[in-house]
């Protein structure tokens, strides 16, 4: 199933332009709330002023009610209707005003010249009222007044409105033109990795050379990565056709070899030369059953996925088990094999089929090379503190100095193979032990060659 990735660009868009959609939205609520206190603290010192107004005309005109002038004066100026009232000390007797003011909240306390503010309804209408208790001595009879003041608050909701909206626009104007900068910012920052792309997608399937295109610092790392892989890949593809090659190469003869007897045999005119003829298809036919394992093995291997097949096993009981199945062709070669060890057990973390199939190409090393007709062949595995030491040693012609390092490599035979094996035996050895993290080592000084094997004991 394929998921729709999104793009770089709208990733990077949705990254930068969602942040500031949300500050700009709690911005916008903070200017909002801060636009309603300001209007209100506004209105309120207006409020505060209109009620000083009031109460000097009030006093001038002596109770009488304020001059129409001053009311259309006060309305136009605020947008707002304007009510008032103003009460003697013991708040029963109404000097000049409208009846019914808005009553005071219940919580609230008058103190001398100190205002007090609260929102309220009047006519079916929301208002904002101010109540201040002021003295006035110019009076004829000087004494306490109380004086009530409101007013609609339709265009202080108008002011707050014009305000909040003013901030709105100017937020959503910034948003809009960073995200604008920010597209075409992205746009023409990824361009560099759209040549890439474009320049890649230009290769063939068979170009996997290293990128050198100048590319940003932050995707350096990406393509030096890259670059590693192709590398692996090219040394992989290299090695798979020089393995093909080879293997094509070592199983061209054999073959060949097996066809020309087999017609041999098809000529023969004797019952004793036909079943010598089949013998001879028979050995070459076994000779190359082998060599075919063998490169499935070395196939096999070379792909490093054995660790897969990793359990603990027990060393001592492997050796045992591959030395038995090379008893009988021991024998027939008159060849001695013989196993010293002082453990009974000994755990190593490893694949059995892989680890045995290594000591197994070592024993038959030993025998085509070593014991080709006849001798003995010593195995001894030792244990130290943090590793298995396994040994076969053979007492044949060894192996020239030169050639010491250079058999360890696949189809490589050693001075004096006479044709003998396929050359892949301790390549598939040496191999298998270090995927295993073990090492394998050749010594072929005086008489014969030893193959030591040291491997990491499991640890608990």
């Amino acid at each position: 199933m394929n998921v729709k990735v999104p793009s770089l660009r709208g990733r990077l868009l949705f990254l930068i332009v969602l942040p500031l959609l949300i500050i700009v939205s709690i911005g916008t609520v903070a200017l909002y709330y801060d636009s309603e206190k300001k209007s209100q603290e506004i209105y309120d010192k207006l409020l505060h002023s209109i009620s000083q107004v009031i109460l000097r005309d009030v006093v001038i005109s002596e109770g009488d009610l304020l001059t129409e002038q001053l009311l259309e004066t006060l309305t136009d100026t605020l947008n707002d209707q304007i009510f008032y009232q103003v009460r003697d000390e013991k708040g029963s007797s109404l000097y000049v005003g409208y009846s019914n003011p808005p009553e005071i909240p219940a919580n609230s306390v008058m103190k001398p010249y100190i205002p007090i503010f609260y929102d309220s309804a009047y006519r079916d209408q929301a208002v904002r009222v101010i109540v201040s208790r002021e003295f006035v001595s110019a009076m004829d009879v000087p004494g306490w007044v109380t004086i009530y003041v409101w007013q609609t608050t339709i265009g202080q909701k108008r002011l707050l409105l014009e305000l909040a909206s003013s901030a709105f626009v100017t937020m959503m104007i910034m948003l809009l033109s960073t995200a604008l900068i920010v597209w075409f910012g992205v746009k023409f920052g990824l361009k560099p990795l759209l040549d890439l792309q474009s320049a890649i997608m230009k290769r063939s399937a068979d170009d996997i050379s290293r990128i050198k295109r100048i590319v940003p610092m932050e995707v350096s790392g990406l393509v030096n990565s890259m670059n590693k892989l192709f590398d692996q890949l090219r040394n992989a593809f290299t090695e798979k056709d020089d393995f093909i090659a080879n293997a094509a190469h070592q199983l061209r003869n054999p073959i060949a070899g097996i066809q020309s007897q087999a017609e041999a045999a098809e000529r023969s005119k004797t019952l004793e030369s036909m079943k010598q003829r089949v013998g001879d298809v028979v050995t070459a036919a076994r000779k190359t059953s082998r060599l075919t394992q063998q490169l499935l093995s070395m196939e096999h291997v070379s792909q490093r996925s054995i660790k897969s097949e990793f359990q603990t096993l027990n060393l001592v009981k492997l050796t045992q088990e591959t030395l038995t199945n090379f008893a009988l062709r021991a024998q027939q070669q008159n060849v001695t094999l013989s196993l010293d060890c002082k453990e009974s057990q000994i755990e190593l973390e490893g694949s059995e089929t892989f680890l045995s199939e290594a000591i197994d190409n070592l024993i038959d090393n030993a025998l085509v090379y070593g014991c080709p007709n006849g001798g003995k062949i010593d195995v001894e595995i030792i244990l130290d503190n943090t590793d298995a030491h396994l040994y076969v040693q053979d007492y044949g012609v060894g192996i020239d100095p030169e050639l010491i390092t250079k058999v360890l490599e696949r189809f490589v035979h050693g001075s004096d193979t006479n044709g003998e094996g396929s050359g892949l035996g301790l390549s598939i050895a040496k191999t298998v032990i270090e995927l295993h993290d073990g090492e394998l080592e050749l010594l072929s000084e005086g008489q014969g060659t030893c193959a030591h094997i040291k491997l990491p004991l499991r640890v608990d």
